[in-house]
Order: C-alpha cells, then structure tokens, then sequence
C-alpha cells in the first residue's frame, strides 16, 4: 500500500488508467488500516493498534533495504496481491 501510494506519487509511466489504479488501491489500502486500527481499538483494547503503528514504523526499516534489491515496481504490484490477502486476516483473526 505505501509502495503503491509512492509509486502513483513519482509515476513515470505512459498509461493513466495504471497510475489510477494505483492511486485507488493505496487509498483504499489506507482506508482499511485506518478502520482495522479502529475496529481493534474499539472491540479489543484501545493501546494495542498504537503499539501495532509503531512496530510499523520500525517495520519500514527492512522494507527499505528489501526495497533496493526488487525495486519499487515490484512492490508496487505485489501490493495488489498482498494487502488484500493481510487485510483479510487481520479484520478475520481480531479476537472477540
């Protein structure tokens, strides 16, 4: 989702229905985790999705390095496989 939101941000590319999608995808990858941080908070405990944000912010360490070695593009769109798939298991495994 960051990676699509960057990708769509410093596009190069020739087709503006792709930059589109790309565009729309990493909003909407935004807009799930705002809800799931939400949803979390509400319905488990309300300190767990800040804990959650700032192992995510610690995460971006080791995507950066991942990152010189694939190249942007690629998690670009493995991002239209993958924060689906996360998503998914997220709102699916928050306990009740």
């Amino acid at each position: 989702m960051y990676y699509q939101q960057l990708h769509a941000r410093d596009f190069r590319g020739s087709s503006l229905a792709f930059q589109t999608v790309l565009t729309l995808s990493g909003f909407a990858g935004m807009i799930v985790g705002l809800a799931y941080f939400i949803y979390y908070g509400w319905t488990v405990s309300w300190w767990v999705p800040i804990l959650a944000f700032a192992l995510g912010i610690f995460a971006i360490i080791p995507a950066v390095l991942v990152e010189r070695i694939v190249g942007k593009l690629t998690f670009s769109l493995a991002g239209f496989l993958v924060w689906p798939f996360c998503a998914y298991m997220m709102f699916h495994h928050v306990p009740n």
